[in-house]
């Protein structure tokens, strides 16, 4: 028998010593880090498991930090909607109907207080948050408001909104104050007409007139939308024994530029009851006299309103013109303002464009631009709204042809309509489709078929008549460009969008034009630049025509000039009065918390922010829950219990130790050892 070390393999035992002491290497990195491997490489079947719970914690870390950059941004907003909340409280109480002041201290100290309240807005607005801008919608790198100066007063040539403000209270005051209406008598007759000078959008538009007095005879004007370019007229008794009597009155309703009401009333007193009010007319020897002092009352009246009530509503109605809101252009008076027929749209070539941010095309308010009207009882129109605009709301490109009861007709240009004549009672089944295009060039179809019964979506009811079906039509078709504008504007808040989970996503995108800053922007911008001369200022402005009565020698003529003078005086402070309650009573009514449920108000969209911010917290909930597990998970992969690999260690020393003993000893054996 032959023995040596063939007998015992000694390069396999060498093998084996070389894998375990790998292996107690290993063990003493483990028991060191805490770790299972010191890379991915050497996480053997745990692999795939580590991979994938690292990259969820990944996704959870992005969450995260969209969370934390998404939550500065709220907190930003919010404080910024809680000051301007505010600041609509202050300006709705800043201004009360009536409320003078000591020396008019209120009206003198207004017009400062509502700059200061703009340029805190156009701030508010302009601020940014790490170079961000908030209220711009998703145009975030640049300011959406330029300065409260150059909004005011202009830049470079372009006009500011003094002086749209200017443009628009010329047009409708007209050449003589009287808001483009002109009274005519002709002598030897006992008529009195008022009528306006042109079919435009300016000035007053007479929409009722009655008179408390059986002997006085009036015409209504036609009734229609606005603008008018009416006449009315008043007509007296002739005969002396049917004149108007002391007390009754005659009154004249007035629609204002800014879409308010506004009324006239004259009352009528004999020779000896005047007492020179402004709201009183003589009646005269006969019809005809009488008539005449109407007419002098009246445009004296007519010559008050024009500096108080039709002053304010037109500084509103050159808001609403400058301060556009979306889905509407900024207009301006076309023409020279004193004679001018209509507004026209202005651009950033003439004109300081308010708002620069992202905003809708089209707009639900406004019906994107469309009105719908009736020319014949039996027919229905729909138009788009002058000036035409290419950037703004819908533009009208086609209907469906006739059917056997409905005919149709498209009429192109600018603007362009599209009407529809029921010519008898339609058939279920016969069907309009209207044809609208977007300023970016889509274009949707609207759809109205005749059914019998109640009309569902798409649908109008066949009435009795082709007239009743008319209508229905109207109603429906109304329906129908309101949801077709609601689909074009869009929702503000997904402007800006953040992803805070891998299904969630985080609205919070905020416009300037939206409807509740838009209010706010447009009354201290009006309330600015309408001031208010106090009693000391009118005095100095009449003081010739009291140099004029002081020069007449003592007498009738000099107490005469002198009462005329008092007169100018109290009829200058009177219209300054009436100025400041009219502008006092549109703001309130345009900062009336009445508006807090309507869409856009600061009080809608400090709710939609909250909601915002309630998704936010829930989703770190959500993540820091899901983190917490993902880490057990991970620690249970990738990490390991030192106790037991100290048992190993202990365990593999004592193997080691053995196998280096008995392959010392193998490496030694031969015959002569073995004997």
């Amino acid at each position: 028998m032959i023995v040596n070390k063939s007998m015992f393999p000694l390069q396999s035992g060498f093998g084996v010593i070389s894998q375990m002491q790998g292996r107690f290497a290993d063990l003493q990195t483990q028991l060191g880090t805490g770790m299972k491997a010191s890379t991915l490489a050497d996480m053997g079947r745990d692999l795939p498991m580590s991979l994938s719970v690292r990259a969820r914690l990944s996704n959870i870390e992005g969450y995260s930090a969209n969370i934390d950059t998404v939550s500065l941004r709220l907190s930003f907003l919010d404080k910024t909607m809680s000051r301007l909340d505010q600041m609509e409280g202050e300006a709705r109480n800043a201004a009360v109907q009536g409320q003078y002041g000591s020396n008019n201290i209120n009206m003198a100290t207004i017009p400062g207080l509502s700059k200061g309240r703009l340029d805190e807005l156009v701030t508010l607005l302009n601020s940014d948050v790490a170079g961000r801008y908030l209220f711009g919608g998703s145009n975030t790198d640049t300011a959406p408001l330029p300065t409260t100066d150059v909004l005011l007063n202009g830049q470079a040539g372009k006009a500011g909104f003094q002086a749209v403000v200017s443009e628009r209270k010329a047009a409708d005051a007209g050449t003589d104050g009287r808001g483009r209406l002109t009274s005519t008598h002709t002598a030897a007759t006992t008529t009195v007409t008022l009528s306006e000078d042109g079919v435009h959008p300016f000035g007053m538009k007479v929409s009722t007139i009655s008179s408390t007095s059986g002997e006085v005879t009036v015409t209504q004007p036609a009734a229609g939308t606005l603008p008018l370019g009416d006449e009315v007229s008043v007509t007296f008794a002739p005969a002396p024994a049917d004149q108007i009597q002391s007390g009754q009155t005659i009154s004249m309703g007035f629609t204002l530029p800014d879409g308010t009401e506004t009324q006239i009333t004259l009352r009528a007193v004999t020779a000896a009851e005047a007492n020179g009010s402004n709201n009183e007319f003589v009646i005269g020897l006969d019809a005809e006299e009488t008539a005449a002092n109407f007419k002098t009352a009246l445009d004296a009246r007519l010559v008050e309103v024009g500096k108080s009530e039709l002053s304010a509503a037109s500084t509103y109605a050159a808001s609403e013109n400058f301060f556009n809101g979306p889905g509407e252009p900024v207009l301006r008076v076309s023409g020279s303002p004193a004679t001018a027929t209509s507004l026209r749209v202005a651009d950033a070539s003439d004109t300081v464009m308010w708002y620069g941010g992202q905003t809708p095309a089209v707009s639900v308010q406004g019906l994107g631009r469309l009105e719908i009207s009736s020319a014949a009882a039996n027919s229905v129109t729909l138009g788009e709204k002058a000036p035409v605009s290419a950037k703004h709301g819908f533009q009208i490109t086609g209907i469906s042809p006739d059917t056997a009861s409905i005919d149709t007709s498209y009429a192109a240009g600018d603007p362009s309509s599209a009407s529809v004549a029921f010519t008898a009672v339609p058939a279920a089944g016969e069907t309009v489709e209207v044809t609208l295009t977007e300023p970016n060039g889509n274009t949707r179809t609207l759809q109205l078929t005749a059914v019998v019964g109640k009309a569902g979506p798409g649908q109008f009811s066949i009435g009795a008549d082709a007239d009743a079906t008319a209508d229905n039509f109207s109603t429906a078709l109304n329906v129908v460009v309101t949801e077709a504008a609601m689909a074009a504007e869009g929702n503000p808040r997904q402007s800006v969008t953040a992803k805070v989970d891998d299904a969630t996503r985080v609205n919070y995108g905020m416009e300037a034009n939206e409807s509740g800053l838009l209010r706010l922007m447009r009354t201290q911008a009006a309330m600015t630049v309408e001031t208010y001369p106090t009693e000391a200022d009118i005095r100095a402005s009449c003081e010739p025509m009291r140099l004029a009565a002081m020069a007449q020698p003592d007498g009738p003529l000099r107490i005469a000039a002198l009462s005329d003078y008092e007169k100018a005086v109290t009829a200058d402070i009177r219209s300054a009065n009436g100025r400041f309650d009219a502008m006092a009573n549109r703001q309130q009514d345009a900062l009336s918390e009445s508006h807090n449920a309507e869409k856009g108000s600061i009080e809608i969209l400090t709710m939609e922010l909250a909601v915002a911010s309630i998704t936010l917290k829930s989703s770190t909930s959500r993540h820091t829950a899901y983190k917490a597990q993902l880490d057990n998970l991970l620690s249970d992969i990738e990490t390991v219990s030192k106790e037991d690999v100290a048992m190993e260690i202990l365990a593999l020393q004592t193997r080691l130790q053995a196998s280096y003993q008995a392959t010392a000893m193998v490496s030694q054996l031969s015959i002569v050892n073995f004997l």
